[in-house]
């Protein structure tokens, strides 16, 4: 079985990074939503979506990234599964998402429920992955001064 081992402290960076990127993912989408609308009330709730996403990544999924941070820090190794920056049951909600994600790409929604919906997902998912590059910016200035 693939288990690729990388060091603990660069496990933040990859949780971080796959956060950032699914999250500029759907921001993009939701801004190519409101490019087809181009229409004064799309940019306005576009707009509106990333305002409310801060908040929303602020208050519920940084929770999630404090929680697999602190995973992170009480697991002894120094070495762990590229996988190990969230507990197992993260990936059945994740396949759910993508499931959810291949759902709506089948079945169109009109153009503004993208908007909101790819837009408030994708701003929290980045703002939360901030969390992420914070702690590992952390763990890494640490393991140099305790040198």
């Amino acid at each position: 079985m693939l288990k690729p081992k990388v060091p603990k402290k660069w496990l933040y960076f990859v949780a971080g990074s796959l956060w950032m990127a699914v999250g500029l993912m759907l921001s993009l989408r939701a801004t190519f939503a409101a490019i087809k609308l181009n229409k004064l009330w799309a940019w306005s709730l576009w707009s509106v979506a990333y305002v409310s996403s801060y908040f929303f990544g602020k208050r519920i999924l940084s929770r999630i990234a404090f929680r697999n941070i602190k995973r992170l820090d009480d697991r002894d190794a120094s070495h762990l599964c590229l996988f190990a920056f969230q507990p197992w049951k993260s990936y059945l909600i994740i396949t759910i998402m993508i499931c959810l994600g291949v759902f709506i790409r089948k079945h169109p929604l009109p153009y503004w429920e993208y908007i909101v919906v790819y837009g408030l997902m994708g701003g929290a998912l980045i703002t939360a992955s901030l969390k992420y590059f914070q702690a590992g910016r952390q763990r890494i200035s640490n393991n140099r001064q305790s040198a």
